[in-house]
């Protein structure tokens, strides 16, 4: 296999015309990226999943073309750190964009491909600064102190959660949503892990189920926060606890420290 490193950022150019997808790559290309192909989304789904890093995903998605659309459901499911880097070529976008992309991608017409050259270059310079604040968060992280993943969509809370189990001993990492905090498993695992239950962009479910499929071995460190008395994760989380927000703080402190404790005496001994 060709181990040659890619040192310039990679675009995954989707589309089914001919003109288009060669004048897009030649755009591409002038600006300085290596560029991916595909007329198909079978064809983009294959690149996803090859080992070839991938910045930025360019695909239409309007009424002739749901390819944009079907695979950015698909990279929601198999390819969620892609999830802020797509931009759509469209003149009018479907009624079902602003719902499923959540404010995370633009749509730009294809009367004007130099724009849509430069929403995927300040799409890449996104990642790249904000993947730079995470290393940054992670290098600095206490190894004497338990790695916390703290997942809620309320700002506030967010804040007020991370001060809390910060000062009783955690080095907290923030998730705003499901998906970031799935994101940030994918780099790497926690201690702990406590996420809210019902979150718009991925919920405690989905991060559930992610962590089922891919690190199984995390599944005893999760633990779950709710603001909803009916909320009950019984059926997809057999056997984690559920504490309500704002309430039962000694308890969920408790848990923690079980889980830690566990988590600790099952690691092997330093060499």
């Amino acid at each position: 296999m060709d181990a040659t490193v890619h040192s310039r950022p990679t675009a995954l150019v989707i589309h089914d015309d001919g003109d288009a997808l060669d004048l897009l790559t030649r755009l591409f290309e002038a600006s300085g990226l290596e560029v991916l192909t595909a007329v198909t989304g079978f064809r983009a789904q294959a690149h996803l999943e090859g080992e070839r890093p991938i910045d930025v995903v360019i695909a239409p998605w309007d009424a002739t073309h749901q390819v944009g659309g079907d695979v950015y459901r698909w990279s929601l499911q198999r390819r969620y750190d892609l999830r802020d880097q797509f931009v759509f070529i469209a003149s009018e976008v479907p009624a079902e964009f602003d719902r499923l992309v959540a404010g995370r991608c633009l749509a730009v017409s294809m009367a004007r491909p130099a724009e849509v050259v430069r929403v995927a270059v300040a799409a890449i310079k996104r990642r790249t600064a904000l993947e730079a604040a995470r290393d940054a968060a992670v290098a600095d992280l206490d190894d004497d102190k338990p790695a916390l993943l703290l997942a809620d969509d309320e700002p506030v809370l967010l804040m007020v959660m991370a001060d809390l189990l910060g000062e009783v001993g955690y080095s907290v990492i923030r998730a705003e949503s499901g998906h970031s905090a799935i994101a940030q498993l994918e780099h790497g695992d926690f201690d702990a892990i406590v996420a809210d239950w019902n979150m718009d962009d991925g919920s405690g479910a989905d991060i559930y189920r992610w962590l089922r499929e891919f690190k199984p071995w995390l599944l005893d460190r999760v633990v779950f926060l709710s603001s909803n008395d009916g909320d009950d994760p019984t059926s997809v989380a057999p056997g984690r606890p559920v504490y309500r927000k704002g309430q039962d703080s000694q308890a969920l402190t408790t848990m923690l420290r079980e889980i830690v404790r566990q988590v600790r005496a099952d690691k092997p001994p330093a060499a």
